[in-house]
């Protein structure tokens, strides 16, 4: 059946098991890998897949997505053109995208290349046919689009409830390589004259976008119109594009995918992706080697430039998004300080602050960044369990 012909309108309800899992397949055969499974491998409709582990070792991660809490049913379409002609086929097209995503970008931060998707489904009988319809093709565009090129889908669970959750998880192959921690792998040698070389913290991909992009999206429509045309009209010019992009970075993020191979390359000795706020995570990276981390307070200052007129007409601080604003599911990593030339840096990477010892451990450079944003522990950022925070929808 065809997305525009014969889903609009329709709910999941009259469907059955069959009906959903012919939708989902449909799409999910569009992936590049779908057709190729390697003989004694077993794909999607028996009772378990059989995957190979060309290495004898798996990466394997695991992410959810729940309604009103990690996305909303009302949130604007933004499928590409011509996807589906169905009304809500770009809500699920973005919450398919987004859980692929997410969970590619934990295979990336391990330094391997993805190899397989398996989902788990609940919802009501309710749901329209052509939001699952695009939930599927949002999965397999996000495989598409991101550069996933040998990860396929190989199976997964439906079942019914009174929301919609989605659960993914998510496979990589290291290709014969060690796995990339958060843990250092090694300590820079210290120079013949004794001078420790320092830690430089580096980025793949941007920061502060998707928390924009939250602020954007919970900001009722008439509201939003009205502060984006009283601004200023030097920072009017381009406000309504800003706030489309960064609608954009918070339903559809774009890991860099491949660049956790080539930190790795180059010789990242730890990373992790950025999903829970910039200084959040580079805290987390640093308490797990006994370190504290600062963030460089002009670069954040420079970032936050392009999303300086967008937070004032929302009266947000674009700092706060870019330190303390998840989601955007970059790639920070760690490498031995390179110096004034940056020559450590790997490609497609920008340094964004450092590790230092902790407070009151001697670090000779410690007064070169008097300013920085420091990071320890667990700082501002999205929590599950704490008090809400702004980061991401929450219910009600």
């Amino acid at each position: 059946m065809t997305g525009g012909e014969t889903v609009h309108g329709r709910t999941v309800g009259g469907l059955g098991e069959a009906g959903i899992l012919g939708i989902l397949n449909r799409r999910f055969a569009a992936v590049p890998a779908a057709e190729d499974w390697p003989e004694g491998t077993v794909g999607p409709g028996d009772d378990a897949a059989v995957v190979a582990a060309p290495d004898g070792r798996f990466v394997i991660t695991t992410d959810a997505m729940a309604q009103d809490r990690d996305f909303r049913m009302s949130w604007p379409a933004t499928a590409p053109r011509g996807a589906a002609a169905g009304g809500d086929f770009a809500g699920g097209y973005s919450t398919g995208w987004k859980a692929a995503a997410q969970n590619l970008s934990d295979v990336n931060a391990m330094g391997a290349e993805p190899s397989g998707l398996l989902l788990a489904l609940t919802m009501p009988a309710t749901t329209s046919v052509a939001w699952i319809d695009g939930l599927a093709a949002g999965i397999s565009g996000a495989v598409i689009h991101l550069g996933a090129s040998r990860c396929r889908v190989v199976g997964g669970d439906l079942g019914s409830d009174d929301r919609i959750t989605l659960a993914i998880t998510a496979t990589g192959d290291l290709q014969g390589r060690p796995a990339i921690r958060r843990t250092l792998s090694a300590r820079p040698r210290r120079t013949p004259g004794g001078a420790d070389p320092g830690l430089d913290l580096v980025l793949c991909g941007r920061a502060g976008w998707a928390a924009a992009g939250l602020e954007v999206l919970d900001t009722g429509r008439q509201s939003l119109m009205r502060r984006l045309t009283s601004a200023p009209r030097a920072a009017g010019a381009g406000l309504h594009r800003t706030a489309a992009l960064a609608a954009a970075a918070q339903l559809r993020p774009r890991p860099p995918l491949g660049a956790g191979r080539r930190a790795a390359e180059a010789g990242a000795l730890a990373m992790m992706d950025v999903s829970d706020g910039l200084l959040k995570d580079a805290g987390r990276l640093a308490t797990a080697n006994g370190l504290r981390a600062e963030l460089d307070p002009d670069w954040v200052r420079t970032e936050a430039r392009a999303l300086a007129p967008l937070a004032r007409s929302l009266d947000r601080d674009a700092e706060d998004w870019v330190s303390a604003g998840g989601e955007d599911y970059g790639l920070l990593a760690v490498v031995p300080a390179g110096g004034p030339t940056g020559a450590q840096i790997p490609p497609g990477f920008r340094r964004v602050g450092r590790l230092v010892g902790r407070a009151g451990e001697t670090d000779e450079s410690s007064s070169e960044a008097v300013e920085a944003v420091e990071a320890s522990g667990d700082p501002d950022g999205w929590d599950h369990f704490a008090a809400p925070l702004r980061s991401r929808p929450q219910s009600g």
